[in-house]
């Protein structure tokens, strides 16, 4: 009986250590892969910090924009642009995509430009047209790379690549400079030994 008695406890005490045994190696293993995919403070950091950034450059993108100003003389000028952002230099210069813009001189008529971008400034509304700009006004075409337009002054300098279409006749040179005041304006290349290349059709 005694025998039979201690046989019965040494099952149980080999029983449980069996069942201590597994116990500890299952909860041990779960704390190493708890471990291993547990992320790192920096990373977490990291992470954040991207999300910041990502949302500062959503809030620093301005979608349809569009501006129109007037002076005392009656002259407009409106500019839209299909999306700009703020320049990273000063706060006042928009760059913009997708540009149009209006320019009504009183007595003279209405200008049309289109580029695929611009530099615009709030300020002062001189702006830089750049990439295919195209400058349209009654019959004239102008094709270029680079419209600088100093609205304050009226005054429009059109260069690099310029293409002057009018009647079929098409002008090359340097640049093209306009005084929207006085309606003067001036064809010319900036090496003096050039002369402007001119093609006319009848």
């Amino acid at each position: 009986m005694i025998n039979k008695l201690s046989f019965i406890q040494i099952g149980i005490l080999i029983l449980i250590l069996i069942i201590s045994y597994f116990t500890f190696s299952y909860l041990n293993k779960n704390k190493v892969v708890g471990s291993i995919h547990q992320k790192k403070p920096q990373d977490v950091e990291i992470k954040i910090q991207k999300k910041m950034e990502d949302k500062s450059q959503q809030s620093n993108q301005i979608l349809d924009l569009s501006y129109k100003s007037s002076d005392e003389r009656g002259n407009t000028y409106e500019i839209n642009s299909l999306s700009g952002s703020i320049d990273d230099e000063n706060e006042n210069i928009l760059i913009l995509e997708k540009v149009t813009a209006e320019i009504l001189i009183v007595n003279y008529g209405t200008f049309f430009v289109k580029s695929n971008k611009a530099k615009y400034n709030k300020l002062n509304l001189d702006t830089h047209f750049f990439g295919n700009v195209n400058l349209f006004y009654l019959e004239h075409n102008i094709e270029s790379e680079d419209l600088f337009l100093k609205y304050i002054d009226k005054d429009v300098k059109i260069s690099n690549n310029v293409k002057y279409v009018y009647n079929n006749n098409l002008l090359e040179a340097d640049e093209i400079y306009f005084d929207l005041v006085n309606k003067s304006s001036k064809i010319y290349m900036k090496d003096k030994t050039q002369k402007v290349k001119a093609i006319f059709k009848n």
